[in-house]
């Protein structure tokens, strides 16, 4: 959802929806009593509107109905959606949730403050929350778009909405050409204010758009229409002229890519945006051009539909190797498992680093293959080895799947031996559609003695909705807390909250990528059984195999 476009909620087919237990007047009272708010919503256990009130109209465009049956994350910045669900998690854990400062999706992306109260029961779980004005500022949390990896699920939020609601959006990339240069000259505090300015001219160029510096003199802005790239290369020359020393010059180039590609999927077209800037950040124009988007967006990926063959018949190649990391028991940093995590092999392409091999492979529609060939792998070299065990990803496009579900459950049964040292990760990297479907196959796993963990969580605006519907073993808290607990409170409370809520549902806690001595011993203050990070050890070759 762009909110350059004052974004609207996509209406649901209401009509055909079971009418929502009512509160009473009482109930509702209560709830706008309960903080003085702009926007009131109650919410049903899957996180969809039942009720809306208050200045819908003025914020989003649409009458207050119009947001009925409509999912609430909507009606948030998706740079704070993350920040949202751990919200709702609390909520759903204590009941209650005191404000906590989240930007709306609306044109001007208004900060305001976001409580809630638990209403009904347990068989029937509602939520009433309100969206109103600070009555002072509140901490922000760290979860920002400070990065590639922080920009790239914004633009993938922001670009479903936009699919969603069949309204415009594109993607400016641009390139400072001799910035390492100048930077030189100019030593560190004059560097670090010449690249805020230069951030601050491309997001003036788009206000309700979203940018991100991608390093390397790299940034990136996801926008409306409103801008054009053009005029923003123009602009950011004539501040480098300003700011940089006179013996330097230099080059801002600039392309746009629209993001539409009619007869593609959503999942498709998210994963095709994450390629081009996982591209562009690694190599700038050129990684844009050798990864086949010097035609656009949409040529791209009808390029992509000619190369499934050929990447399938990699797979089956193994044109990939495994890397695998620890996960620790935090009391004594022994390894309990470890996470086999993909490589492509040497010689593929230079620019082509494991995050773009795997969205390169799902854009084309080939999650189930590259899960099942990644778990054969890895079951190998868990046979290979004497008592150690690995967990792999699986997707939520495979795990949903009928076809893979059978072809994985044929495998697992002719390899007993298995059970117990064979994990599975259900990675949040695509919506799951099926539930119930997703449920079943989850659960066939477990049934057999495979342990399973849901990866990434609070990642996505799904992760409460999975936690509630899927039996999980394990929980893993997504990064962006576990790097923001060390310095941002706010984080840190979201971080113990959501461990209590996988625990409240009888999972164990993984806390992720922990890099410093400071991010262990908030884990372990937080009452988390294991970690994973380059604290524990980076990823490399399996421990204990046989005949090594």
């Amino acid at each position: 959802m762009n909110a350059s476009t004052a974004a609207k909620p996509v209406p649901g087919p209401r009509e055909m929806m079971p009418a929502p237990a009512r509160p009473d007047t009482r109930e509702r009272l209560l709830a706008f009593a309960f903080a003085s708010s702009d926007l009131l919503v109650e919410v049903d256990e899957n996180g969809l509107i039942t009720f809306a009130a208050g200045a819908f109209p003025s914020r989003y465009g649409l009458a207050p109905a119009e947001a009925v049956g409509t999912a609430v994350e909507r009606l948030v910045a998706p740079e704070d959606r993350a920040a949202m669900q751990a919200g709702l998690a609390h909520l759903a854990l204590k009941g209650r949730l005191r404000p906590v400062a989240l930007r709306l999706a609306d044109r001007q992306q208004s900060v305001c403050a976001f409580a809630g109260l638990a209403i009904g029961n347990a068989d029937c779980q509602r939520f009433c929350l309100t969206f109103g004005p600070l009555a002072a500022p509140l901490p922000e949390t760290g979860v920002r778009a400070s990065d590639a990896e922080g920009f790239g699920r914004i633009a993938e939020a922001r670009l479903r909405d936009a699919v969603a609601a069949g309204r415009p959006a594109q993607l400016a990339l641009l390139e400072v050409e001799g910035l390492a240069e100048v930077s030189v000259m100019l030593g560190r505090e004059s560097r670090e204010a010449l690249l805020d300015r230069i951030s601050s001219t491309i997001a003036d160029a788009a206000p309700a758009g979203t940018q991100s510096e991608l390093g390397g003199g790299r940034w990136a802005l996801l926008h409306g229409g409103e801008a054009n790239v053009e005029t923003i290369c123009r602009a950011v020359e004539a501040l480098l002229r300003e700011r940089a020393p006179a013996s330097s010059a230099p080059r801002v180039t600039g392309t746009e890519l629209r993001l539409a590609a009619p007869g593609f999927s959503t999942l498709q077209q998210v994963r095709a945006l994450r390629l081009a800037l996982d591209r562009f950040a690694a190599a700038g124009r050129a990684g844009l051009a050798a990864a086949g988007f010097a035609k656009g967006f949409s040529s791209f990926l009808g390029t992509l539909a000619g190369q499934a063959e050929s990447l399938r018949s990699r797979l089956q190649r193994r044109g990939f190797r495994l890397a695998f990391q620890p996960v620790v028991t935090l009391s004594d940093r022994r390894p309990h498992h470890f996470e086999a995590l993909v490589r492509p092999q040497s010689g593929t392409g230079a620019a082509e680093t494991p995050q773009s091999f795997v969205t390169l492979v799902e854009a084309a529609g080939l999650s189930a293959e590259l899960d099942l060939a990644v778990t054969k792998l890895a079951s190998d070299s868990i046979l290979a080895t004497r008592s150690t065990a690995v967990a792999v990803n699986v997707s939520g496009v495979s795990i949903q799947d009928p076809s893979f579900r059978t072809s994985l459950e044929q495998a697992l049964d002719a390899a007993p031996e298995l059970r117990g040292r064979l994990l599975f990760e259900l990675t949040e990297t695509a919506e799951i559609d099926d539930l119930s479907a997703a449920r079943a196959g989850i659960d066939s796993l477990r049934e057999r003695g495979f342990p399973v963990c849901l990866d990434d969580f609070g990642a996505g605006a799904a992760s409460l909705r999975y936690l509630k519907q899927f039996a999980v073993d394990y929980v893993k808290i997504d990064r962006i807390y576990v790097r923001g607990a060390e310095t941002h409170p706010r984080d840190r409370e979201l971080l113990a909250q959501m461990a209590d809520l996988c625990r409240a549902v009888g999972a164990r806690v993984i806390a992720e990528q922990i890099e410093t001595e400071a991010q262990a011993a908030i884990a372990v203050e937080l009452g988390i059984e294991f970690g994973q990070g380059n604290l524990f050890g980076k990823p490399g070759h399996l421990p204990g195999l046989v005949g090594r």
